[in-house]
């Protein structure tokens, strides 16, 4: 039986069971990152934010929640919450028509999909399964006529860049996860890359800081 190869992107404050649970996994490869925004990412730009249910709250409370997920919705093409523990425990003089009104907002104002869990194992096991349902939609869609936009603007921006090429382009996003990553890294990082050099790198790092 052939198992199935799946490439997470993990960021690197993520510790704990969660991780063992994924490492233990056959098939799965974790690439710690320092992430600005979310905990995983998955395939076909799935974005996975790891809450508790008392942190969820305290978001709904300070009202930070909102501006969180306006920017994980305008950077990736899917945001799905995982939401360990209890929402509906009383706590912060929450009542659970709060809670209701924030989850609804999320999901029809904001396209977020929200997935409970009990523990960080079994979220391990939902990371890994929304990976494989992410990856095996990734591959169903790579087909002629439907271009992913977010995906395609990436590349032409990364392709205006000195001595990049459409496949240095495909290596730098592939590499990085996103154009602002790849345009945040130093010349050691770009080089690394496949089909890059150190004198190509230098050459994009200076003309990325002219003017500063």
């Amino acid at each position: 039986m052939n198992v199935p190869e799946l490439h997470i992107r993990v960021d690197t404050r993520e510790k704990g069971r969660i991780i063992s649970r994924l490492e233990g996994l056959t098939g799965v490869t974790l690439e710690y990152v320092e992430m600005d925004l979310g905990d995983y990412l998955l395939p076909g730009d799935v974005i996975v934010e790891r809450k508790s249910a008392t942190d969820l709250i305290l978001s709904v409370v300070d009202r930070s929640l909102w501006d969180k997920v306006a920017k994980l919705k305008s950077q990736h093409e899917h945001v799905v919450y995982i939401v360990e523990g209890d929402l509906y425990t009383a706590r912060f003089h929450q009542q659970a028509l709060d809670i209701h009104r924030a989850l609804a907002a999320m999901v029809v104002g904001y396209g977020v999909s929200i997935l409970p869990s009990p523990d960080a194992e079994n979220s391990g096991m939902l990371v890994y399964l929304l990976g494989l349902a992410a990856a095996e939609g990734a591959r169903a869609t790579e087909r002629p006529g439907k271009p992913t936009i977010r995906r395609d603007a990436q590349l032409y921006l990364l392709g205006g860049l000195p001595g990049v090429d459409s496949d240095r382009a495909e290596a730098l996003l592939r590499t990085f996860g996103s154009a602002r990553a790849a345009l945040a890294a130093d010349a050691a990082g770009l080089a690394a890359v496949e089909g890059m050099d150190t004198a190509r790198a230098e050459r994009i790092v200076d003309v990325l800081d002219h003017g500063r």
